[in-house]
């Protein structure tokens, strides 16, 4: 290998400890074909996973990967986190910032595979000649970034460590791990997974020098990099202040913020927990991922029963699905329902989600909030509900299982107001009057997540309520384009918020591994990533039935604003899908057909585990 790979894989065993290296160099070919991070993560699980794994059972995998590119100075690193998601049953992956991907590959090794499960909770850690089981009994019960701080204080502040707070403990389904103090590997449960093997945390205690095919080159083109992405300078500087949460503000200007359980898209409160109000009232601080100038990342203040603690955030994910979302029109209480979500080690889009589908079907007569009152912004019920997920404690118990289970639980009619895809809670965007941003929720590999395809600024331009040809191919190009990354091991906000060529990624990825390719062929690779996850899924029981957005969308139409009475045609939805579908080389019930997994180069290796 020239660069950007270590050639190891390690394997833990949780149940004993024990651990097993692999040379994955011996079938160099067939990995590369899936560049690393999530790619490797996808064929990881496609290969050690089958149609009746338990997602909480022994047998499934966790599998952290970092991409070629990750712990290298090209801006902003991550690292995948990928499984079978107990949220949704399917294909699940997070990619989560801080100092993981950069230790990992410093320790020696391009992914780590966690099998197996043990009775009491331990830590793994991992050195370039270490790997060892410890006793986590001191760390047990403490939030995610308490654990954090205790373990730095046993190995100090240059390790990376990712750690499961209570809900993770308790098995809430969308808990989350926590990377470097607030960073979460969120969306699909992996916290969960996490705990099932009785592992606390990770420690990743690394300091090897990383091998680059062409370094000279490399420098070269992050220079270059760094300097279009700071001579945008009006993009630069907007999202170096205030990161992802200045979307607030445009979400509210084109109808699409989510508010009070999606039942609309305008919120008259959005002033209040706008970028501005926390910039004002709660900012204290910017911070920046390794080798980033964009340092994208706000430090606010929270007060809470008198004591003062520190948020890494607020993003808009999470202005919109614990504000907006949830009635909460102030950036106090925002940052506080907030900081609960990371400190329990929960998803906050999940919670937000799970926590108004309960307001409103409380509203509605279906349930009860165990004496809390159902009031859209009532703070003591937001965090009374936050802390009883977390527990598992009364009603938290049923709304810990995700909101399409607890919807299946309660009953009554419930289903209808249950915001999810495949069994994932919606993230930040109301879809009415955006129809290729249901597509992207219908069609992302493990549900109703942004992080494959934000099509609604696109679309917010061209066409907005048009269900053409031109939007599905846009939208599987964004598909592609976005998934890369993970793969990769970076960050995407340089190329998407501050518009840095997308040719600069193909250069990274040539100069460090000396793998000449150009721009199609990398997109290739995404593709081929994009389909086995799509197989994984097929597997496990996915079709076309699964790849529509809530019911909501097409039932309801919106009660405000410029598109009042607006509501999503299933006739024109499912038109959308069959073009999509025909796009892909799927047949007409979502499957990748034979023909696209030999083009893709990935038949025989579906065929030996379907």
């Amino acid at each position: 290998m020239k660069g950007g790979y270590t050639g190891r894989m390690l394997v833990v065993d949780a149940s004993d400890g024990s651990h097993k290296v692999i040379d994955w160099t011996t079938e160099k070919n067939e990995w590369l074909k899936f560049i690393g991070g999530r790619g490797f993560g996808a064929k990881i699980v496609w290969e050690q996973t089958g149609k009746h794994t338990d997602p909480l059972g022994p047998e499934n995998v966790l599998v952290l990967a970092a991409g070629p590119l990750a712990g290298l100075p090209v801006p902003g690193p991550r690292i995948s986190i990928c499984s079978l998601s107990p949220l949704t049953g399917i294909w699940g992956d997070s990619a989560v910032g801080g100092y993981a991907g950069l230790r990992l590959k410093q320790c020696g090794y391009d992914a780590v595979i966690i099998k197996g499960w043990r009775k009491d909770f331990a830590y793994l850690y991992v050195s370039d000649n270490c790997v060892e089981l410890r006793d986590a009994s001191h760390i047990v019960g403490k939030g995610s970034m308490e654990a954090q701080e205790e373990l730095r204080k046993e190995y100090g502040n240059e390790v990376a460590t990712l750690t499961i707070g209570p809900a993770g403990e308790n098995l809430v389904l969308f808990a989350c791990i926590t990377s470097d103090y607030g960073r979460q590997s969120g969306r699909t449960g992996t916290g969960a997974v996490m705990a099932s093997k009785g592992i606390k945390a990770v420690v990743l205690d690394g300091d090897a020098d990383l091998p680059v095919a062409d370094g000279e080159s490399l420098l070269k083109l992050i220079e270059e990099a760094r300097e279009k992405i700071i001579d945008n300078r009006e993009l630069f500087e907007q999202f170096s202040k205030y990161g992802t949460m200045m979307t607030l503000d445009w979400a509210q200007s084109v109808s699409c913020l989510p508010t009070r359980n999606f039942t609309e898209s305008i919120f008259e409160g959005a002033e209040g927990i706008s970028a501005s109000a926390v910039e004002i009232r709660v900012m204290r601080g910017k911070r920046g991922c390794f080798a980033c100038p964009i340092s994208c990342r706000t430090i606010s203040e929270v007060r809470l029963n008198g004591e003062k603690f520190y948020l890494d955030g607020p993003e808009y994910e999470t202005m919109a699905l614990l504000g907006s979302n949830l009635g909460i029109n102030n950036v106090e209480d925002l940052v506080v329902a907030h900081y609960l979500c990371d400190h329990y080690g929960m998803d906050a889009i999940s919670a937000g989600v799970v926590v108004g589908f309960a307001i409103e079907c409380a509203q509605r007569g279906l349930l009860t909030l165990d004496g809390l009152k159902a009031e859209w912004g009532n703070r003591e019920t937001i965090f009374s509900l936050l802390e009883s997920i977390a527990y598992r404690k009364g009603i938290g118990g049923i709304l810990a299982e995700g909101v399409r289970r607890a919807a299946e639980i309660i009953g009554g009619g419930c289903e209808k107001y249950a915001m999810h895809v495949k069994g994932l809670e919606q993230s930040g965007y109301e879809t009415r009057a955006a129809p290729g941003m249901s597509l992207a929720y219908g069609t992302c590999d493990v549900g109703a997540h942004h992080n494959r395809s934000t099509i609604i600024g696109w679309e917010s331009k061209n066409d907005r309520l048009g269900t053409g040809r031109e939007k599905v191919e846009v939208q599987i190009l964004l598909q592609h384009q976005r998934s890369l990354f993970d793969a990769l091991g970076v960050c995407r906000f340089p190329w998407c918020e501050t518009k840095l060529p997308f040719e600069y990624y193909v250069g990274f990825y040539s100069a460090t591994t000396g793998v000449r390719v150009d721009e199609k062929e990398i997109l290739k690779a995404s593709e081929r990533i994009f389909n086995l996850t799509r197989m994984i899924s097929v597997r496990r029981g996915v079709s076309r039935k699964d790849d529509y957005p809530p019911k909501r969308v097409f039932n309801e139409p919106l009660p405000s604003g410029p598109f009042k009475g607006v509501k999503l045609d299933p006739e024109s939805y499912d038109h959308m899908l069959d073009m999509y579908y025909e796009l892909r080389g799927w047949s007409c019930d979502g499957v990748p057909t034979s023909e696209k997994l030999e083009e893709l180069g990935i038949l025989e290796l579906v065929e030996k585990r379907m």
